[in-house]
């Protein structure tokens, strides 16, 4: 890990400069969110700091993947379907990738620290963002 990397990981813990959104997709390859979410089917956090882009990947309760893309790829995505809500959250977690939870939706929540019980669709949370 260089220089540069420990300074990131600092500025994201004390939160500065970076905007959170919440990517909504309308593909999935787990089957029980096909069944049980009528529109979006999963949702990310996505923190954009300067022109850097780290989506938190939810796919399993233990398994969460950080990927590292550019203000570009989002463009792309939102071409392939994907819509992006920004989120009011100030900060990230302290230690986001040992989050456990049973869902991307629970999963987004915690991190954006929504404390809503009612939420448990990607179509709820979205809703909830946008009033």
């Amino acid at each position: 890990m260089g220089k540069g990397d420990k300074s990131e990981i600092f500025l994201r813990k004390k939160g500065f400069n970076m905007t959170i959104y919440i990517g909504f997709s309308t593909k999935t390859h787990k089957k029980l969110a096909r069944i049980f979410c009528k529109g979006y089917k999963h949702c990310t956090p996505i923190v954009i700091n300067k022109n850097k882009c780290e989506i938190y990947q939810f796919t399993n309760i233990k398994d969460i993947n950080i990927i590292c893309i550019t203000k570009r790829d989002l463009k792309i995505l939102s071409a392939y379907g994907w819509v992006f809500i920004k989120c009011n959250a100030e900060k990230i977690p302290p230690e986001p990738l040992k989050i456990r939870t049973l869902t991307c939706v629970q999963f987004t929540k915690k991190f954006c620290g929504i404390n809503k019980a009612s939420i448990q669709t990607p179509d709820a949370l979205l809703k909830y963002l946008i009033k």
